[in-house]
């Protein structure tokens, strides 16, 4: 996935930037899989809905709805970005009992502790980077 990001004093990329969504070329390969992806799941069958088509290769598929499952995560967290800032979300959690830690295994291998606008910001620039 490619696509620039704004980077503040600190050197870290901005929260209120999003990261641009990967196109697929209309009329592509690509473009025809997703499409395809879209009518089956809006046909109420999830069964169906991610069946590999008959005829297409498993890699291709994955790759193409990962893209698309990026794009959409990406776009749900940028609908609460001016609610879960570094001051009212201090910290990575899933409630009271569960804190989450970043680490990378390559930049940071040592779990840091970090808000939760920075957890997500580490994590789709992991993600992008994939």
């Amino acid at each position: 996935m490619e696509g620039a990001t704004d980077v503040n004093e600190s050197g870290s990329r901005s929260s209120k930037t999003f990261k641009p969504k990967k196109n697929i070329p209309e009329g592509s390969h690509q473009y025809e899989l997703l499409k395809h992806a879209e009518a089956t799941l809006g046909s109420g069958n999830l069964r169906m809905a991610v069946m590999l088509p008959e005829g297409e290769d498993l890699n291709e598929w994955v790759a193409v709805n990962t893209v698309d499952f990026f794009n959409q995560i990406n776009m749900l967290y940028g609908t609460i970005t001016d609610f879960c800032t570094e001051e009212s979300c201090p910290v990575m959690s899933a409630g009271p009992k569960y804190e989450y830690h970043w680490a990378d295994g390559t930049n940071i291998k040592k779990p840091i502790k970090c808000s939760a606008p920075k957890y997500i910001d580490y994590l789709m620039t992991w993600v992008q980077d994939q």
